[in-house]
């Protein structure tokens, strides 16, 4: 017998039916992955925002006491946030309000980013809207933490600085000091001069350890291979007045704010004279091994002259250099962390 008209109707309207389910629930997933992927690239723009304006907040150091300025810190993480983008419809700059700028320590800071109502926009999702899901709210946290350099990365001048008996290096333009010394003044042959490991990085890559050019090479552009606490380096004997006049000349030349003898809060420049180096155990005679102990920035008050004149002075700062934690000493250069 043949199945009746009305039996193969319905069976077509059975099958009608269930592949219109079929289509909404292909469609239900295919929303799902557009507006997930968005919501995960999101969530990844957010969280680079947020740890760029942590670290740049954490960067705002009191040169004269180490702690973060705090109004300073706002400014800093708000402008670098603001050069990231996040999805509201399209990638849109980065607006984080003051208020989400926090300080959960004095040597911390924490940034929130949102993309809420009110903060920029929520995210627009796109497929999503026909189940109704026209926005998604999303926010990210970052916190930076200040501490004393264990290492340094890139940065570091070739001269030791020893620290004063008994005390630390204390900042301010009244605390100068020698950063090298003149023909005559030295100690036991050793003038400030260090001798850094050979490094393949950085302008001086592949030069040789000692002699006067790769001593000037790094007086003008710095040491960028690592150095840490507790390494053993060597002194570079002489009073090298040449190379350290060549090298210093250069730097003052890179410098915007060339004004010999003037104190850092009247400083107007981009930072060439702000030098790095490894404050170390005292040195014995010519040639010979010290001990890093931690790391000092100096702001370079003159280009020395030649012979006797050959004398670098500097006052001490409290400033941020590209390494890693773990020094314990007071007279130190600062490193920025992310902690969460």
């Amino acid at each position: 017998m043949k199945p009746s008209n009305d039996r193969n109707q319905r069976q077509r309207g059975a099958v009608m039916i269930w592949m219109a389910l079929f289509l909404l629930g292909i469609l239900g997933f295919v929303a799902l992955g557009i507006d997930t992927a968005k919501i995960a690239a999101t969530r990844t723009q957010l969280q680079n925002a947020a740890d760029a304006g942590a670290l740049a907040g954490a960067s705002a150091v009191n040169t004269a006491t180490g702690a973060v300025i705090q109004d300073t810190a706002v400014v800093r993480a708000q402008a670098t946030a603001f050069e990231n983008k996040a999805f509201v419809d399209q990638p849109k700059p980065v607006v984080v309000a003051a208020a989400d700028v926090t300080f959960p320590a004095a040597n911390e800071v924490k940034v929130t980013v949102r993309r809420e109502a009110g903060f920029g926009g929520e995210i627009v999702t796109h497929i999503a809207q026909v189940l109704g899901i026209t926005s998604l709210s999303l926010h990210a946290d970052a916190t930076a933490r200040v501490e004393p350099a264990g290492s340094v990365f890139c940065g570091l001048a070739p001269l030791f600085m020893s620290p004063p008996p008994g005390t630390d290096f204390i900042p301010g333009c009244a605390n100068t000091y020698v950063m090298k010394y003149g023909g005559g003044a030295g100690s036991d042959g050793n003038y400030g001069g260090l001798t850094m490991p050979s490094c393949d990085n950085g302008p001086c890559a592949g030069m040789s350890p000692t002699g006067a050019s790769t001593y000037r090479c790094l007086l003008e552009n710095g040491y960028c291979c690592e150095i840490s606490i507790g390494q053993v380096l060597d002194t570079e004997p002489g009073n090298m007045s040449g190379p350290t006049r060549s090298g210093l000349t250069a730097r003052f030349n890179n410098d915007t704010d060339r004004r010999e003898g003037i104190c850092y809060s009247d400083y107007t420049g981009n930072g060439a004279r702000v030098i790095y180096v490894p404050i170390t155990s005292d040195p014995g005679a010519g040639r010979t091994p010290v001990t890093v102990l931690g790391f000092g920035a100096f702001f370079l008050k003159n280009v020395p002259g030649s012979g006797s004149e050959s004398t670098l002075i500097g006052e001490f700062l409290y400033k941020t250099v590209p390494g890693s934690g773990g020094g314990s000493t007071s007279s130190t250069a600062f490193t920025l962390r992310l902690i969460e």
